[in-house]
């Protein structure tokens, strides 16, 4: 991975920043400067209480001019391959030197003065005598000012087979009247606050998803060692294009459904994950048949391909990360593999860690970890 340190270094005296903000980007240069630029014109920023870290997962074309002089106090990571928003994510935050990451997609508006708040927001936490929770969604609205899902509720197998009667935008997000502020199960990765101690906890966000899905991962993750999930509205940005509310292209609707199935592989064993998997094998035959019939070859191929990820979980061989995204690009070209697909990677390696901070604010020594469970991994706390 490429590295552009510009302002890495922090001349002597300077502050350590509080807050690191992390965006990952996939050929969406444009809503980064327009981020990044609105970031940097801040004075919080200006007084170095936090930095900015963007992270390029192989986007198409060119770096934008403005991203080859950059102040002290952004840095760009270029990754050679896409990994996914996790991958993006962890190369973020082990690079970060704040003891808060906050997490924002490209396509979200920040208001000026917005982050001013969120450090205020930060103190607020600190002084908790319980400790900080581990992650905070903020609010979400569309461009025309109406609240948009961004809470959620763990899924379950009663839950996901209810979901398929109602419509996709309703689905994954729980009903904006029925959420108060305080203890969610899970927010959602477009603008999310995170603690890097919860972070070091449980070892960053789960790779092994490409897209989707992380999020509820990471939060599940995060309360089973103790790190409460929060959801605080007072706080909120417009984000602009929500999944729920475009269409789903046969590539998108691969990686999709692979992040169920791995979700339900990894936290829900056993006889939901069976069922699920049963569900979604049916539902792979008869809609790839129905698009087969309607000459919607490019939909036909996508439900071959999820047969074929649906075969490699049968097999406790799943496919992960960036082969989820090749197997979709695949199925997008007509390369339609056989059942089972790309075998899938054993999780062994070393996988490096970001700075380690307490629940305190103080900071532990940075580590790395070697994990191989087939089924999830998680890292113990060291602090």
């Amino acid at each position: 991975m490429k590295a552009t340190n510009l302002g890495d270094h922090l001349p002597p005296g300077a502050p350590v920043p509080t807050l690191a903000v992390v965006l990952v980007n996939y050929n969406s240069w444009p809503d980064v400067d327009r981020v990044v630029g609105g970031l940097v014109d801040e004075p919080e920023f200006r007084a170095g209480r936090f930095q900015v870290v963007v992270v390029d997962n192989a986007s198409r074309g060119p770096i934008p001019d403005r991203f080859t002089s950059l102040p002290q106090g952004v840095r760009l990571l270029s990754r050679p391959d896409n990994g996914g928003f996790a991958a993006g994510v962890n190369a973020g935050w082990r690079v970060a030197r704040g003891r808060w990451l906050l997490i924002l997609n490209p396509d979200v508006e920040v208001e000026r003065g917005w982050i001013g708040q969120v450090l205020g927001r930060i103190a607020e936490y600190d002084r908790r005598p319980e400790g900080p929770p581990g992650i905070v969604g903020f609010g979400l609205r569309n461009p025309d000012g109406s609240t948009q899902g961004s809470v959620g509720v763990f899924p379950s197998l009663g839950r996901t087979i209810r979901e398929q009667f109602i419509p996709r935008s309703r689905r994954k997000y729980q009903a904006g009247w029925r959420i108060r502020p305080g203890r969610v199960d899970w927010v959602t990765g477009a603008c999310m606050l995170v603690h890097s101690g919860m972070m070091s906890a449980v070892g960053g966000m789960d790779e092994d998803f490409f897209l989707y899905h992380e999020e509820v991962a990471l939060s599940r993750s995060a309360q089973d060692l103790g790190w409460p999930v929060e959801y605080d509205p007072g706080l909120g940005v417009v984000h602009r294009h929500p999944l729920q509310d475009r269409a789903v292209s046969p590539k998108m609707r691969v990686i999709l459904r692979h992040s169920k199935l791995l979700y339900f592989w990894k936290h829900l064993p056993g006889r939901p994950f069976r069922a699920i998997l049963g569900i979604v094998a049916a539902e792979a035959a008869i809609r790839g048949a129905a698009a087969a019939m309607l000459g919607r070859t490019p939909e036909a191929r996508a439900w071959r391909t999820i047969r074929s990820i649906v075969g490699g979980f049968r097999r406790g061989n799943p496919v992960r990360g960036r082969d989820v995204l090749r197997l979709a690009e695949d199925a997008e070209s007509g390369d339609v593999p056989a059942d089972g697909g790309i075998p899938g990677r054993e999780m062994t390696g070393r996988h490096e860690a970001g700075p380690e901070w307490r629940k305190d604010g103080s900071a532990c020594r940075a580590t790395t970890i070697s994990s191989a469970s087939a089924s999830s991994w998680r890292r113990p706390p060291s602090c």
